[in-house]
């Protein structure tokens, strides 16, 4: 019972979860164990939509900047060129993604949600051994396993907190 209530580490062990990898309790940052929401497989484009958006029909980025006069919806600009893999092509007409280079950044989908939608596969990453100092700054965890089944009772998730515990508690450091 001891052992549950507190574990025999040589200091804190924190864990962090987030739904999906825009990341907005931190996890990847700010924890000891991160689990982060993530999919598998291709983004779903509705290029109806992705035409809505350059005409002007929808607000980008859900309407989240609607007070103010931004100009006119630049797909290239605002979207394409601002994907940090670079995975994406806009030829005026079809927005297409070549998925094995997509970095899950969710850029492309918050400035255009009716649009682009996460693949149906869906999981985790798990990443290990961030921290946040104060005279550093964040440190990003380290990715450990890029994509895991979420699924109850959650046996894969919990086989590798056992496997990290057991080495913290030999390896760990006090602080």
């Amino acid at each position: 019972q001891d052992e549950l209530h507190r574990p025999a580490f040589p200091y804190k062990f924190k864990f962090k979860f987030d739904g999906c990898p825009n990341g907005c309790v931190c996890a990847m940052a700010r924890s000891d164990f991160a689990v982060v929401g993530t999919w598998k497989d291709d983004i779903k484009i509705d290029q109806d939509a992705v035409k809505g958006y350059v005409g002007g029909e929808f607000a980008p980025n859900a309407g989240a900047h609607s007070g103010r006069d931004w100009g006119k919806f630049d797909i290239q600009k605002e979207v394409v060129d601002l994907c940090p893999s670079k995975c994406m092509k806009w030829d005026g007409s079809k927005l297409s993604i070549k998925t094995a280079d997509c970095v899950r950044c969710m850029h492309c989908i918050n400035t255009m949600p009716r649009a682009l939608h996460i693949g149906d596969e869906r999981g985790a990453s798990i990443l290990v051994g961030a921290k946040a100092p104060v005279v550093d700054g964040s440190q990003m965890g380290s990715l450990l396993v890029p994509f895991v089944s979420c699924e109850a009772p959650y046996d894969d998730v919990k086989e590798v907190i056992e496997k990290i515990w057991d080495w913290w508690m030999e390896e760990g450091k006090n602080r």
